[in-house]
Protein backbone atom coordinates (compact mmCIF):
# COMPACT_ATOMS: atom_id res chain seq x y z
CA UNK A 1 0.00 0.00 0.00
CA UNK A 2 2.86 2.39 0.82
CA UNK A 3 4.35 1.70 -2.60
CA UNK A 4 1.03 2.59 -4.25
CA UNK A 5 0.77 5.77 -2.21
CA UNK A 6 4.30 6.76 -3.12
CA UNK A 7 3.59 6.07 -6.77
CA UNK A 8 0.41 8.15 -6.72
CA UNK A 9 2.13 10.99 -4.89
CA UNK A 10 4.94 11.00 -7.41
CA UNK A 11 2.55 10.74 -10.35
CA UNK A 12 0.34 13.57 -9.06
CA UNK A 13 3.36 15.78 -8.37
CA UNK A 14 4.82 15.05 -11.80
CA UNK A 15 1.45 15.67 -13.45
CA UNK A 16 1.12 18.97 -11.60
CA UNK A 17 4.66 19.96 -12.60
CA UNK A 18 3.93 19.19 -16.25
CA UNK A 19 0.72 21.19 -16.07
CA UNK A 20 2.48 24.20 -14.54
CA UNK A 21 5.29 23.90 -17.12
CA UNK A 22 2.84 23.66 -20.03
CA UNK A 23 0.85 26.63 -18.82
CA UNK A 24 4.06 28.57 -18.37
CA UNK A 25 5.05 27.82 -21.95
CA UNK A 26 1.63 28.91 -23.19
CA UNK A 27 1.88 32.17 -21.29
CA UNK A 28 5.42 32.69 -22.51
CA UNK A 29 4.28 32.31 -26.10
CA UNK A 30 1.57 34.89 -25.55
CA UNK A 31 4.10 37.25 -24.05
CA UNK A 32 6.77 36.66 -26.71
CA UNK A 33 8.40 39.96 -27.52
CA UNK A 34 11.22 41.30 -29.65
CA UNK A 35 14.39 41.89 -27.63
CA UNK A 36 14.13 45.61 -28.29
CA UNK A 37 10.41 45.90 -27.56
CA UNK A 38 9.69 48.54 -24.92
CA UNK A 39 8.34 47.26 -21.61
CA UNK A 40 6.06 49.38 -19.43
CA UNK A 41 7.21 48.93 -15.85
CA UNK A 42 4.28 49.04 -13.46
CA UNK A 43 4.74 50.72 -10.06
CA UNK A 44 5.28 48.49 -7.01
CA UNK A 45 2.23 46.45 -6.11
CA UNK A 46 0.11 47.83 -3.27
CA UNK A 47 -0.61 45.16 -0.65
CA UNK A 48 -2.01 45.27 2.87
CA UNK A 49 0.51 42.85 4.39
CA UNK A 50 -1.27 42.31 7.72
CA UNK A 51 -2.02 39.04 9.48
CA UNK A 52 -5.32 38.83 11.37
CA UNK A 53 -6.92 36.27 13.65
CA UNK A 54 -10.31 34.90 12.65
CA UNK A 55 -12.15 37.28 15.00
CA UNK A 56 -10.11 40.25 13.81
CA UNK A 57 -10.82 39.36 10.20
CA UNK A 58 -14.57 39.18 10.83
CA UNK A 59 -14.55 42.64 12.40
CA UNK A 60 -12.35 43.93 9.57
CA UNK A 61 -14.76 42.74 6.86
CA UNK A 62 -17.79 43.96 8.81
CA UNK A 63 -16.38 47.48 8.74
CA UNK A 64 -14.94 47.45 5.23
CA UNK A 65 -16.51 49.86 2.76
CA UNK A 66 -16.96 48.02 -0.54
CA UNK A 67 -17.53 50.39 -3.48
CA UNK A 68 -19.87 49.62 -6.36
CA UNK A 69 -19.97 47.44 -8.33
CA UNK A 70 -19.91 44.83 -5.60
CA UNK A 71 -18.23 41.46 -6.13
CA UNK A 72 -20.49 38.73 -7.50
CA UNK A 73 -18.41 35.67 -6.63
CA UNK A 74 -15.56 34.36 -4.53
CA UNK A 75 -12.92 31.88 -5.68
CA UNK A 76 -11.24 29.32 -3.44
CA UNK A 77 -7.62 28.33 -4.21
CA UNK A 78 -4.70 26.47 -2.71
CA UNK A 79 -1.12 27.63 -3.06
CA UNK A 80 0.35 24.13 -3.71
CA UNK A 81 3.62 25.86 -2.82
CA UNK A 82 4.37 27.32 -0.31
CA UNK A 83 3.15 24.67 2.13
CA UNK A 84 2.41 25.15 5.83
CA UNK A 85 5.86 23.73 6.57
CA UNK A 86 7.67 26.24 4.35
CA UNK A 87 5.50 29.24 5.24
CA UNK A 88 7.53 32.06 6.82
CA UNK A 89 4.92 34.74 7.37
CA UNK A 90 5.70 38.22 6.16
CA UNK A 91 8.86 37.16 4.35
CA UNK A 92 6.81 34.73 2.26
CA UNK A 93 4.22 37.43 1.56
CA UNK A 94 6.92 39.82 0.40
CA UNK A 95 8.49 37.10 -1.71
CA UNK A 96 5.22 36.53 -3.54
CA UNK A 97 4.79 40.27 -4.00
CA UNK A 98 8.25 40.45 -5.61
CA UNK A 99 7.39 37.49 -7.83
CA UNK A 100 4.17 39.13 -9.09
CA UNK A 101 6.04 42.36 -9.77
CA UNK A 102 8.31 40.53 -12.22
CA UNK A 103 5.50 38.99 -14.29
CA UNK A 104 5.05 40.10 -17.91
CA UNK A 105 1.65 40.69 -19.48
CA UNK A 106 0.07 42.46 -22.42
CA UNK A 107 -2.78 44.93 -22.25
CA UNK A 108 -5.71 45.09 -24.65
CA UNK A 109 -3.63 47.19 -27.05
CA UNK A 110 -0.82 44.63 -27.17
CA UNK A 111 1.65 46.67 -25.13
CA UNK A 112 4.03 44.71 -22.92
CA UNK A 113 3.98 45.38 -19.18
CA UNK A 114 6.12 44.11 -16.31
CA UNK A 115 4.50 43.69 -12.93
CA UNK A 116 0.96 42.88 -11.88
CA UNK A 117 -0.91 45.60 -10.01
CA UNK A 118 -2.82 43.09 -7.86
CA UNK A 119 -2.85 39.42 -6.89
CA UNK A 120 -4.98 37.21 -4.62
CA UNK A 121 -6.77 38.94 -1.79
CA UNK A 122 -6.17 36.54 1.09
CA UNK A 123 -3.68 33.88 2.14
CA UNK A 124 -4.97 31.66 4.93
CA UNK A 125 -1.76 30.44 6.54
CA UNK A 126 -0.72 28.64 9.75
CA UNK A 127 -0.25 31.97 11.54
CA UNK A 128 -3.58 33.54 10.52
CA UNK A 129 -5.38 35.25 7.66
CA UNK A 130 -3.03 37.43 5.63
CA UNK A 131 -4.44 40.45 3.81
CA UNK A 132 -2.72 40.73 0.44
CA UNK A 133 -4.54 42.68 -2.31
CA UNK A 134 -7.21 45.15 -1.21
CA UNK A 135 -10.51 43.34 -0.72
CA UNK A 136 -12.40 46.40 -1.93
CA UNK A 137 -11.14 45.93 -5.48
CA UNK A 138 -10.73 43.16 -8.03
CA UNK A 139 -7.52 41.16 -7.81
CA UNK A 140 -5.96 38.45 -9.96
CA UNK A 141 -6.55 34.76 -9.41
CA UNK A 142 -8.27 33.08 -12.38
CA UNK A 143 -7.30 33.76 -15.96
CA UNK A 144 -10.09 35.74 -17.63
CA UNK A 145 -12.42 35.65 -14.61
CA UNK A 146 -11.20 38.32 -12.21
CA UNK A 147 -13.88 40.99 -12.80
CA UNK A 148 -16.01 41.47 -9.66
CA UNK A 149 -14.29 38.47 -8.05
CA UNK A 150 -12.38 37.90 -4.83
CA UNK A 151 -9.70 35.24 -4.32
CA UNK A 152 -8.81 33.27 -1.18
CA UNK A 153 -5.68 31.09 -1.12
CA UNK A 154 -5.37 28.26 1.40
CA UNK A 155 -1.67 27.71 2.05
CA UNK A 156 -0.78 24.12 1.20
CA UNK A 157 -1.12 21.32 -1.35
CA UNK A 158 -4.55 19.71 -1.05
CA UNK A 159 -4.54 17.34 -4.00
CA UNK A 160 -4.22 14.28 -1.74
CA UNK A 161 -5.30 15.50 1.71
CA UNK A 162 -7.87 18.00 2.89
CA UNK A 163 -6.89 21.14 4.77
CA UNK A 164 -7.28 20.83 8.53
CA UNK A 165 -6.64 22.65 11.77
CA UNK A 166 -6.42 26.44 11.80
CA UNK A 167 -6.09 26.68 8.01
CA UNK A 168 -9.43 24.93 7.51
CA UNK A 169 -11.11 26.77 10.39
CA UNK A 170 -9.91 30.19 9.24
CA UNK A 171 -10.80 29.46 5.61
CA UNK A 172 -14.36 28.65 6.70
CA UNK A 173 -14.55 31.90 8.68
CA UNK A 174 -13.15 33.97 5.80
CA UNK A 175 -15.49 32.42 3.23
CA UNK A 176 -18.43 32.79 5.60
CA UNK A 177 -18.02 36.46 6.48
CA UNK A 178 -17.24 37.47 2.90
CA UNK A 179 -20.33 35.75 1.52
CA UNK A 180 -22.48 37.14 4.33
CA UNK A 181 -21.11 40.69 4.10
CA UNK A 182 -21.46 40.82 0.30
CA UNK A 183 -24.85 39.12 0.21
CA UNK A 184 -23.56 36.18 -1.84
CA UNK A 185 -24.90 32.62 -1.82
CA UNK A 186 -22.24 30.24 -0.47
CA UNK A 187 -23.77 27.49 -2.61
CA UNK A 188 -22.36 29.36 -5.60
CA UNK A 189 -18.79 29.27 -4.28
CA UNK A 190 -16.31 29.04 -7.16
CA UNK A 191 -13.24 26.82 -7.36
CA UNK A 192 -10.29 27.79 -9.54
CA UNK A 193 -10.63 24.47 -11.36
CA UNK A 194 -14.15 25.41 -12.48
CA UNK A 195 -12.45 27.62 -15.08
CA UNK A 196 -9.09 25.90 -15.49
CA UNK A 197 -7.42 22.53 -16.02
CA UNK A 198 -5.71 22.95 -12.63
CA UNK A 199 -6.71 20.90 -9.58
CA UNK A 200 -6.94 24.08 -7.48
CA UNK A 201 -8.03 24.25 -4.64
CA UNK A 202 -6.90 20.61 -4.57
CA UNK A 203 -8.66 17.45 -5.66
CA UNK A 204 -9.26 16.51 -2.02
CA UNK A 205 -11.37 19.67 -1.56
CA UNK A 206 -14.92 19.29 -2.85
CA UNK A 207 -17.89 21.62 -2.75
CA UNK A 208 -20.02 18.88 -1.19
CA UNK A 209 -17.62 18.93 1.76
CA UNK A 210 -16.63 22.59 2.18
CA UNK A 211 -19.93 24.39 1.48
CA UNK A 212 -21.93 22.76 4.34
CA UNK A 213 -19.14 23.71 6.76
CA UNK A 214 -19.38 27.35 5.69
CA UNK A 215 -23.20 27.25 5.80
CA UNK A 216 -22.98 26.07 9.41
CA UNK A 217 -20.66 28.98 10.29
CA UNK A 218 -22.96 31.51 8.60
CA UNK A 219 -25.98 30.21 10.53
CA UNK A 220 -24.11 30.58 13.83
CA UNK A 221 -22.89 34.06 12.85
CA UNK A 222 -26.41 35.22 12.03
CA UNK A 223 -27.70 33.91 15.33
CA UNK A 224 -24.97 35.79 17.16
CA UNK A 225 -25.73 38.98 15.25
CA UNK A 226 -29.41 38.71 16.14
CA UNK A 227 -28.58 38.22 19.81
CA UNK A 228 -26.25 41.23 19.82
CA UNK A 229 -28.91 43.44 18.22
CA UNK A 230 -31.56 42.22 20.63
CA UNK A 231 -29.31 43.01 23.60
CA UNK A 232 -28.61 46.53 22.28
CA UNK A 233 -32.29 47.24 21.76
CA UNK A 234 -33.19 45.84 25.18
CA UNK A 235 -30.51 47.96 26.80
CA UNK A 236 -31.83 51.14 25.17
CA UNK A 237 -35.38 50.23 26.11
CA UNK A 238 -34.33 49.81 29.74
CA UNK A 239 -32.68 53.24 29.66
CA UNK A 240 -35.96 54.94 28.76
CA UNK A 241 -38.25 52.36 30.32
CA UNK A 242 -40.15 54.99 32.32
CA UNK A 243 -41.19 56.68 29.04
CA UNK A 244 -42.35 53.61 27.10
CA UNK A 245 -45.95 52.45 27.26
CA UNK A 246 -47.24 48.89 26.80
CA UNK A 247 -48.80 48.25 23.38
CA UNK A 248 -50.78 45.55 21.67
CA UNK A 249 -48.11 43.80 19.54
CA UNK A 250 -50.76 43.02 16.91
CA UNK A 251 -51.81 46.64 16.46
CA UNK A 252 -50.87 48.19 13.11
CA UNK A 253 -48.89 51.07 14.60
CA UNK A 254 -47.05 48.85 17.07
CA UNK A 255 -46.02 46.40 14.32
CA UNK A 256 -44.97 49.29 12.10
CA UNK A 257 -42.88 50.74 14.94
CA UNK A 258 -40.98 47.48 15.32
CA UNK A 259 -40.47 47.24 11.56
CA UNK A 260 -39.07 50.77 11.45
CA UNK A 261 -36.65 50.14 14.28
CA UNK A 262 -38.42 52.38 16.81
CA UNK A 263 -37.85 51.64 20.48
CA UNK A 264 -41.45 51.72 21.64
CA UNK A 265 -44.54 53.85 22.20
CA UNK A 266 -44.36 56.96 24.36
CA UNK A 267 -48.08 57.81 24.03
CA UNK A 268 -51.33 55.96 23.76
CA UNK A 269 -53.22 55.78 20.45
CA UNK A 270 -55.02 59.07 19.81
CA UNK A 271 -57.84 59.44 17.25
CA UNK A 272 -57.50 62.47 14.97
CA UNK A 273 -59.23 63.90 11.93
CA UNK A 274 -56.96 65.13 9.15
CA UNK A 275 -58.41 66.59 5.94
CA UNK A 276 -61.83 65.14 6.77
CA UNK A 277 -60.40 61.66 7.25
CA UNK A 278 -60.06 59.73 10.48
CA UNK A 279 -56.58 58.67 11.67
CA UNK A 280 -55.07 56.98 14.70
CA UNK A 281 -51.88 58.69 15.87
CA UNK A 282 -49.31 57.34 18.29
CA UNK A 283 -45.89 58.70 19.25
CA UNK A 284 -42.88 56.39 19.34
CA UNK A 285 -39.36 56.77 20.69
CA UNK A 286 -36.58 56.84 18.12
CA UNK A 287 -32.84 56.46 18.72
CA UNK A 288 -30.01 58.08 16.79
CA UNK A 289 -26.40 57.02 17.33
CA UNK A 290 -23.16 58.73 16.34
CA UNK A 291 -19.55 57.61 17.02
CA UNK A 292 -17.66 60.02 19.26
CA UNK A 293 -15.63 62.52 17.19
CA UNK A 294 -17.30 61.29 13.98
CA UNK A 295 -20.24 63.64 14.12
CA UNK A 296 -21.11 63.21 10.43
CA UNK A 297 -21.77 59.47 10.92
CA UNK A 298 -25.22 59.70 12.49
CA UNK A 299 -27.33 56.55 12.14
CA UNK A 300 -30.72 55.50 13.33
CA UNK A 301 -30.90 52.42 15.53
CA UNK A 302 -32.34 50.51 12.57
CA UNK A 303 -29.47 51.58 10.32
CA UNK A 304 -26.94 50.71 13.01
CA UNK A 305 -28.37 47.21 13.36
CA UNK A 306 -28.61 46.49 9.65
CA UNK A 307 -25.42 47.97 8.24
CA UNK A 308 -21.87 47.79 9.61
CA UNK A 309 -19.99 51.02 10.19
CA UNK A 310 -18.21 52.38 7.13
CA UNK A 311 -14.44 52.46 7.29
CA UNK A 312 -11.35 52.01 5.16
CA UNK A 313 -8.85 49.24 5.76
CA UNK A 314 -6.80 49.18 8.95
CA UNK A 315 -3.64 50.00 7.03
CA UNK A 316 -5.16 53.20 5.67
CA UNK A 317 -4.61 52.06 2.08
CA UNK A 318 -6.98 53.96 -0.19
CA UNK A 319 -6.33 53.19 -3.83
CA UNK A 320 -7.78 55.86 -6.09
CA UNK A 321 -8.78 53.30 -8.73
CA UNK A 322 -9.07 49.53 -9.03
CA UNK A 323 -5.91 47.70 -10.13
CA UNK A 324 -5.40 46.68 -13.74
CA UNK A 325 -6.17 43.03 -14.52
CA UNK A 326 -3.33 41.58 -16.62
CA UNK A 327 -5.64 38.71 -17.57
CA UNK A 328 -8.84 40.32 -18.91
CA UNK A 329 -12.09 38.42 -19.22
CA UNK A 330 -12.30 35.69 -21.83
CA UNK A 331 -15.25 33.32 -22.17
CA UNK A 332 -18.58 32.90 -20.43
CA UNK A 333 -19.37 33.53 -16.79
CA UNK A 334 -20.70 30.40 -15.16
Amino acid sequence: MDILKAFWRGFAGDSHSRRIRDEGRAKASRRAADPGEPVIKEPPMEIIGECLSADEFVRYVERLDFPDPLPTRIFLHHTWKPTPETWQGLSTILGMKAYYERQLWRDSQGRLHEGWTAGPHLFVAPDGIWLFSDLRYDGVGVYGHNYRSRHLEMVGDYDLVRPSGSILENSIVALGILHERLGLDIRRLNFHRDFSNKSCPGWAVTKEWIIPLVEEWIAAYRQGQHQDQTLLRQSLQRMIGDLLLPTNPQAALAKAGVGRGLLGAISHEVPMEIDDRGYIVQFFAEALLVPVHQWDKVQSLKEFEQRPARAVSRSGLDLSAPPVDPYPFEGDVR
